[in-house]
């Protein structure tokens, strides 16, 4: 079989993908709850680390799946003018998976990571908790769950999306 620009952007769009959700879902689906059993100062200075590591990769995979995402639309699919966008069904699909992917990149690059940071660097919360005040770290952590769930929702909206234009 012949492989075609097509299969390629889609292999790449794909693996970038895979790359994004897979490695938000890592860190708060494995990552933060094993670190629960590391001391609060160890766990602060581990998440600082993780999170200036990973930021920069992660945000470069979900602006790939969007620019792949875009090509694969358009110039390698079929939406040819503004009336195949607002007209198809097709179009209205890829349209809200566009908006939702941009949305959704923007919120963990500028509203997640930056709430995640704040709380990282607060050395007064980190100190209270390693002697014994937990209670106030808890309810930080609890709001950047809280807020870092509106991008695990983007990522769902995707997925619907993208098994609709499938």
């Amino acid at each position: 079989m012949a492989w075609t620009s097509r299969d390629f952007l889609l292999g790449v769009h794909l693996v970038a993908a895979i790359m994004w959700v897979g490695g938000v879902a890592f860190i708060g689906w494995a990552v933060y709850p094993a670190s629960r059993f590391m001391r609060p100062l160890q766990r602060q200075q581990f998440f600082r680390s993780l999170m200036q590591w990973s930021h920069r990769p992660l945000a470069v995979a979900g602006a790939v799946v969007i620019t792949t995402g875009i090509w694969l639309g358009t110039a390698a699919g079929p939406i040819h003018s503004w009336a195949d966008v607002w007209l198809t069904a097709y179009g209205r699909v890829w349209l809200t998976a566009l908006l939702t992917g941009i949305a959704t990149l923007a919120w963990g690059m500028f509203v997640g990571y930056r709430k995640a940071m704040t709380v990282f660097a607060d050395e007064e919360l980190w100190q209270q908790a390693e002697h014994g005040n937990d209670a106030p770290l808890k309810n930080a952590m609890t709001s950047i769950i809280a807020i870092q769930s509106v991008e695990a929702a983007g990522f769902v909206v995707l997925i619907l999306c993208m098994l609709l234009l499938s």
